[in-house]
């Protein structure tokens, strides 16, 4: 009797983990210069992950085509060292996840296209993925954010604010008007000649600025943008113009002659000003943002505010957001830096939680149905709702 309940335990058992070993949702990323690919399982437990970064500042930023080439040499072998690392094979996987939305073009096809391909391959359904969408979601992998939350994404292609209801119902309330933040810090920190400096050649833009604003001492002001707008958008054009005349007054004002092809001695204060004006561009959008949701009722103090992308891993803009939520009596979550860049876990994370709610599943005959959207906007724009509300609001001090 004793044997008898002990194998059937033991038989029980093994047949969940061979339901579990089954059950796992492989996710692929191609949408810019990362070529990620990850594994999870239906737990949302990572099982294993790989990525291949392009060292794309040492060609002055991302160059589509060197990108294209980039990920179709490296998708393969990346999607095999995820899949070795969960100690899985391809028969294993459930559904694969891929980005499909937005991103450069050709990056986009070549991930998708692998995709369709491991689908026809090994008769896989397939979950095609908006790229922010993902970045929004990504937190939920971590932490227990329910629906709706307000969102903020921040990265070298993105400027959004917007509510997410639910894994495929958002609400934009902004976006970047010209340019993102990342690809702003990306140009400074290339004008500033920043990559010339020891053990910053290969780290991105925003990195490198992150890093020499730690040392300034007299950090220089910059003017924030649309400071008297009463709207959610964003704009960082005007900070190329605005740092070009910084640098021809600091060049002016020098009494010595100075190396063009050097690192200014100012570059730090240089930073230093250019991050905190960016800082209080993001948290004055933001600060209006809660405050229309309240005053339309669409979240309530207390709410949560997610905020994801590359420029979210910066820790000053981090702690400056958190700041203004707290005044406002708003809880401010952020993923874990690892998961703000592009990445193939926040794909396959995606793809869990359409997967699990039987949402946007394609089948493997119609996979090659499933087009490429380079550009494609996240959700319902009501940006000219907070423009008609007109409301006036009194900055929440970062300090």
């Amino acid at each position: 009797m004793f044997r008898s309940c002990c194998y059937s335990r033991l038989l029980r058992h093994k047949e969940t983990l061979i339901r579990t070993r089954r059950n796992l949702i492989l996710g692929i990323e191609t949408s810019c210069d990362d070529t990620g690919a990850a594994v999870i399982d239906l737990s949302g437990r990572l099982l294993g992950e790989s990525l291949s970064t392009q060292l794309s500042t040492r060609f002055g930023g991302v160059i589509p085509t060197f990108a294209m080439v980039f990920h179709t040499d490296k998708i393969q072998g990346v999607v095999e060292e995820a899949l070795k690392q969960a100690d899985v094979t391809m028969e294993d996987v459930s559904v694969i996840a891929v980005t499909n939305r937005p991103g450069l073009k050709g990056p986009l096809i070549i991930g998708t296209d692998y995709a369709k391909y491991l689908c026809t391959k090994y008769n896989k359904p397939l979950i095609p993925i908006h790229h922010m969408a993902a970045h929004a979601l990504t937190v939920r992998m971590e932490q227990d954010v329910k629906f709706p939350f307000l969102f903020l994404l921040i990265s070298g292609g993105h400027c959004i604010l917007g509510i997410a209801k639910d894994i495929d119902n958002f609400t934009l309330l902004g976006e970047g008007l010209d340019g993102s933040p990342g690809e702003m810090l990306d140009k400074a920190a290339r004008n500033l000649k920043l990559h010339s400096l020891p053990n910053m050649r290969d780290i991105s833009g925003g990195l490198a600025v992150e890093t020499l604003a730690k040392k300034a001492v007299n950090p220089i002001k910059f003017t924030v943008p649309l400071h008297n707008e009463r709207n959610c958008n964003f704009s960082f054009s005007g900070y190329k113009g605005h740092l070009h005349l910084v640098l021809r007054r600091l060049e002016k004002n020098r009494e010595l002659p100075f190396d063009s092809q050097s690192v200014i001695p100012e570059a730090s204060d240089v930073c230093a000003g250019l991050q905190y004006a960016v800082s209080k561009h993001l948290c004055e959008r933001l600060q209006r943002g809660i405050e229309f949701t309240e005053y339309k009722e669409l979240m309530s103090v207390g709410s949560t505010l997610v905020v994801s992308g590359g420029v979210a891993s910066n820790q000053f803009i981090r702690g400056s957001i958190s700041r203004v939520c707290e005044s406002l009596g708003w809880k401010a979550v952020f993923p874990n830096p690892k998961l703000c860049t592009d990445n193939g876990i926040m794909i396959a994370w995606a793809g869990y939680e359409f997967w699990r709610s039987e949402r946007g599943i394609i089948q493997p005959q119609d996979v090659f149905q499933v087009p490429v959207i380079p550009k494609c906007p996240i959700g319902n724009n009501i940006s000219q709702e907070v423009t008609q509300a007109n409301l006036k609001c009194k900055w929440v001090s970062m300090e």
